[in-house]
C-alpha cells in the first residue's frame, strides 16, 4: 500500500514507464475525505476505463481554502493511505493547486476523467489534455452518496438540538432565489462589486414586507463545492446585498444557502425542500399561503414539492434552464409584477404587532457590584480550598501508608477533587470580576469565537476539532474578556462531557433571532438578539439536572464534583443577565447539549 505513495515527480516517471509499457493511463483527482460507497463506485467505473488508475490528492490547505477551515475531517497523509488500500488505484500523490492545469500539463494522462456534475466545456484542463493527444471522460456520480452530505447529516441533527423554542407570530413567507431573481444573474457571483439588483427588486421586497410576508432567501451556491470561490466570498456578496436592500428600507428574515455541488448529493441542495422546512419551522411559517419566486424550473420544482405557491419570473434565466417539466402558479416578468399580483391575491394585509422598544442599556454601578460580589466569592474559595488541600496533604503525610485503610485513601482523594475543583470556579470568578473592569464597546461575535477556538485547539492539540457556522458577523456591546470569558468556560464544559468518547466535536452556531412578546418563556424583553449556541455530542443531563445547573448547590451536582456544569453557569447567566441578554440549555441524556446565549445587538 505505502510503494502506491508517490510524489508528483514520481507519478510522472512512472507515467513514463506505463506508456514505454503500451498501458492506457488514467489521472483523477478529489479530496477524498471521508470514504463512501460513493466513492469506490467512481474510482472502480475510472479504473475500469485505463490500465492503470493514478490519483491526485488535494492537499489539507487547498482543502481548507475551498471548503472552510472545518475540512478536511482527515489529514493528507491518511488520505493517501486510505486510497492507497483501493485495489482501483495504483498511485497517488497530493498536489496543492486549486486546479488539474499542472497536473495534466505533467502527466499527459491518455484519458483525464471527472464526476459526471461538470461538462468537459467547464474543465479549464481540457484543451490541456486533449493538445497531448489525450481525451476527457465524465464518470457518473451515485446519487446521494457524498462526504459533505455525512457531515450535513450530522451537523443537521445537532443544529436541530435548539434551545427554548421563539415564539414568532404565525405568517407566511416569500422564498426568494437570489441571482436572476434579486440581482442580475452572474456565474459563480464571488465578488460584491459584481452585485447589480434588478430595477425595482429591493421595493418589491418592501411592498411584500409591508404585506406582512417574511422574506427568506433561499439560493443554491454551487461555486463553493466546486472550489471556484469560498463561503467568505458568499457572505460579502451577501453583506452588500443586505447594505443596498437597507438602503431601500427592506430587509430579510433568514438567508439560507447550499454550498454544495450537484455530485455531493446533500440535503439541502434546491429543489429538495429542506430550506422551506427549515424556515417553516424556525420562523413558524404558514406554508399554505406562501410563495416560492425564482428564475429557474428549480425554483418552481421546490414550491410545488412543499407544497406551496410558486412565480416564475422572466428576469435571469426565466425559467430557460428547462431542468425540470414543471409549470408555475403564475408567471411574472419580474419580482415587481410578482409582488403586484401577490397583492392582488391577498384579500387583506398579514396583520403583524409592532416591535416593542429593545431593553434599556445596563447600569454601570449594577455591573460592578456584581463584579465586586465575584471577586470576594473568589477571595472566599480560594482560602477555603487552599486550607483544605493543605489539611489533606498533611493526613496523608502522617497516615502510614503501609497501614492506610482504602477508606482513608478514598477519602482524601475526595477532598483533594472537591478542592482542586473549587479552586478552578474561583479563578473563574476572578476572570468575571475583572471582565468588569473592561471599557463596554462593540464586539464581533465571529473574532470572539475564533479566539476560543484558537485558545482551546492550542491547549487540546488534536484532541478535538470545532466548527464555526456564523453567516453573519453579528456585534454586542460587552467586554471583549467577558464574552470570551463565557465561551471559554461552556466550550470546557463541552469537552468535559465528551471526555470519554474518541472523537470530540464543537459546533458554534451564531445566527441573528427576533423575539416578540410571545418569548417569555426565556423572561427577555422582546427586539433583536444574537444567539450563540455551543452545541455538542456528550453525555447530556437529564431534566432534573437541567432545572438546577443555575443553582449554587444542588444534589445532582454533588454527585460529580468534575463533571456537572458548576457554580460557573450560575454567574454566566448573572452576567448575561446584567447585560440584557440570558443563557439557555436544552440537553438529553445520551444525546449531547446545546447551551444558548442570547445577547442583544449592539444598537
Amino acid at each position: 500500500m505505502k510503494a502506491k505513495i508517490v510524489t508528483r515527480e514520481e507519478a510522472v516517471a512512472r507515467r513514463g514507464a506505463y506508456r514505454a509499457q503500451g498501458k492506457r493511463v488514467g489521472f483523477t483527482s478529489g479530496v477524498f475525505d471521508i470514504l463512501h460507497p460513493g466513492h469506490v463506485a467512481y474510482l472502480e467505473h475510472a479504473k475500469s476505463l485505463v490500465d492503470v488508475l493514478i490519483i491526485g490528492l488535494n492537499s489539507d490547505s487547498s482543502v481548507r481554502a475551498n471548503k472552510g477551515s472545518s475540512r478536511p475531517i482527515n489529514a493528507e497523509q491518511e488520505r493517501s493511505e486510505v486510497i492507497a488500500g483501493l485495489a482501483a488505484v495504483d498511485c497517488v500523490f497530493v498536489f496543492g493547486e486549486r486546479n488539474n492545469n499542472t497536473n495534466v500539463e505533467l502527466l499527459k494522462p491518455d484519458l483525464y476523467i471527472k464526476a459526471g456534475d461538470y461538462s468537459a466545456e467547464q474543465l479549464s484542463s481540457k484543451q490541456i489534455v486533449e493538445s497531448h493527444g489525450g481525451q476527457v471522460a465524465l464518470v457518473p456520480f451515485v446519487d446521494g452518496k457524498s462526504t459533505t452530505g455525512v457531515i450535513d447529516k450530522i451537523q443537521a441533527a445537532l443544529i436541530s438540538q435548539e434551545g427554548p423554542a421563539v415564539s414568532y407570530d404565525h405568517r407566511p413567507a416569500v422564498f426568494l432565489d437570489r441571482d436572476g431573481t434579486i440581482n442580475q444573474h452572474i456565474e459563480y457571483l464571488s465578488d460584491p462589486k459584481g452585485f447589480a439588483p434588478i430595477p425595482g427588486a429591493f421595493a418589491a421586497i418592501k411592498k411584500l414586507q409591508e404585506l406582512g410576508y417574511r422574506i427568506v432567501i433561499v439560493t443554491n451556491q454551487p461555486g463553493i463545492g466546486l472550489g471556484y470561490f469560498s463561503k467568505e466570498d458568499l457572505y460579502a456578496v451577501n453583506r452588500e446585498m443586505m447594505k443596498l436592500a437597507s438602503a431601500e428600507g427592506c430587509s430579510f428574515d433568514k438567508i439560507y444557502f447550499c454550498p454544495h455541488s450537484k455530485a455531493d448529493s446533500c440535503v439541502c441542495r434546491k429543489p429538495k425542500t429542506y430550506f422551506i422546512e427549515r424556515g417553516a419551522q424556525e420562523l413558524n411559517l404558514d406554508l399554505a399561503n406562501s410563495f416560492v419566486i425564482g428564475d429557474m424550473t428549480s425554483d418552481v420544482k421546490l414550491g410545488q414539492d412543499a407544497g406551496v405557491r410558486t412565480i416564475l419570473v422572466q428576469t435571469g434565466r426565466g425559467g430557460s434552464d428547462k431542468i425540470f417539466d414543471v409549470s408555475p402558479t403564475h408567471i411574472a416578468s419580474d419580482l415587481m409584477d410578482a409582488a403586484n399580483w401577490i397583492a392582488a391575491q391577498a384579500k387583506q394585509p398579514v396583520s403583524v404587532a409592532p416591535a416593542p422598544p429593545h431593553c434599556a442599556g445596563v447600569d454601570a454601578p449594577v455591573l460592578r457590584a456584581a463584579a465586586s460580589l465575584a471577586d470576594g466569592l473568589h477571595k472566599d474559595y480560594a482560602a477555603i480550598f487552599g486550607s483544605i488541600l493543605g489539611g489533606a496533604t498533611l493526613i496523608e503525610q502522617r497516615t502510614s501508608s503501609d497501614g492506610r485503610s482504602s477508606t482513608v485513601a478514598d477519602s482524601i482523594e475526595l477532598i483533594r477533587k472537591a478542592s482542586h475543583r473549587g479552586l478552578a470556579i474561583s479563578k473563574k470568578l476572578e476572570a468575571i470580576a475583572k471582565s468588569a473592569e473592561t471599557t463596554m464597546t462593540k464586539r464581533s461575535l465571529r473574532s470572539c469565537i475564533e479566539a476560543v477556538i484558537e485558545l482551546v485547539a492550542s491547549a487540546h492539540g488534536d484532541e478535538c476539532s470545532f466548527e464555526l457556522v456564523c453567516a453573519e458577523d453579528l456585534e454586542v456591546e460587552m467586554a471583549d474578556s467577558a464574552v470570551v470569558q463565557m465561551l471559554l468556560e461552556l466550550c470546557e464544559n463541552s469537552l468535559e462531557s465528551m471526555q470519554a468518547l474518541p472523537e470530540r466535536f464543537i459546533l458554534f452556531h451564531v445566527d441573528r433571532i427576533a423575539l416578540d412578546e410571545k418569548a417569555r418563556d426565556l423572561d427577555l424583553v422582546p427586539g433583536s438578539y444574537a444567539r450563540v449556541s455551543i452545541i455538542d455530542h456528550g453525555d447530556g443531563i437529564d431534566e432534573e439536572q437541567r432545572t438546577s445547573i443555575f443553582k449554587t448547590v444542588s444534589p445532582s451536582k454533588a454527585k460529580e464534583f468534575e463533571r456537572g456544569l458548576g457554580l460557573s453557569m450560575l454567574m454566566i447567566k448573572s452576567v448575561m443577565r446584567q447585560h440584557g441578554g440570558t443563557i439557555a440549555v436544552a440537553s438529553r441524556r445520551q444525546a449531547g447539549t446545546n447551551i444558548s446565549l442570547y445577547f442583544p445587538l449592539a444598537g
